[in-house]
């Protein structure tokens, strides 16, 4: 029983030790977001406010983050509201503005966008590319297609699931496991595939 107790204490260690670093990651995404008390960042969590704009990253009352939350240097905005789930592993990616209703549930691995992440043009894009990695990305930056993303109260987003720039997904709509949305979804149905599609309504 002694031995057994014994060959517990590193991986007690390491439990404490990550549920430390946890509580450290969360005071200091706290510190660079705008976040209701009662709303949590988990440990798997990573936020990168490049703005460093506090009011430019909003969770409402009662959310749960286990994903990952990035606006670009140049331009980019996040708005959760109340009562949302963000998957692990899943990246909202803004340099525009994306917005997010109450009561949303965007599982594991979902990818939101609302840019295209580089330039279309591939001279210019590796230009980005070279700013990016010797510099950082940079805080005046006007050739990277962006357009507004709104995911409506209600929503569920399935996983692995991408929801591209430009989408507005209505309230109460359901996105398939693994779908690829370019357009827009009306409320209350559900969508699937790639391209993603009406496949029916939800009752």
């Amino acid at each position: 029983m002694f031995l057994l107790k014994i060959l517990e204490l590193p991986f007690l260690a390491t439990k404490t030790l990550d549920s430390i670093q946890g509580r450290a990651k969360s005071i200091y995404y706290r510190s660079i977001t705008s976040m209701s008390p009662e709303s949590k960042y988990y440990p798997t969590a990573k936020v990168f406010n490049l703005r460093n704009t506090k009011s430019e990253i909003t969770v409402g009352a009662n959310s749960h983050i286990l994903g990952e939350l990035l606006t670009f240097a140049h331009a980019g905005s996040i708005e959760i509201g109340d009562y949302c789930y963000i998957g692990e592993n899943s990246r909202i990616w803004s340099a525009q503005k994306i917005k997010i209703g109450n009561r949303v549930l965007i599982s594991h691995n979902v990818n939101v966008h609302d840019c295209d992440g580089h330039p279309v043009d591939p001279i210019a894009r590796h230009k980005h590319f070279i700013q990016i990695v010797n510099s950082g990305h940079p805080k005046a930056f006007s050739e990277m297609p962006s357009s507004p993303v709104v995911i409506g109260d209600d929503a569920w987003i399935g996983f692995n699931a991408s929801i591209l720039k430009g989408v507005t997904i209505g309230r109460g709509a359901i996105i398939g496991a693994g779908s690829v949305v370019t357009c827009n979804v009306p409320e209350s149905v559900i969508f699937a595939g790639n391209p993603a599609k009406f496949i029916r309504k939800v009752s």
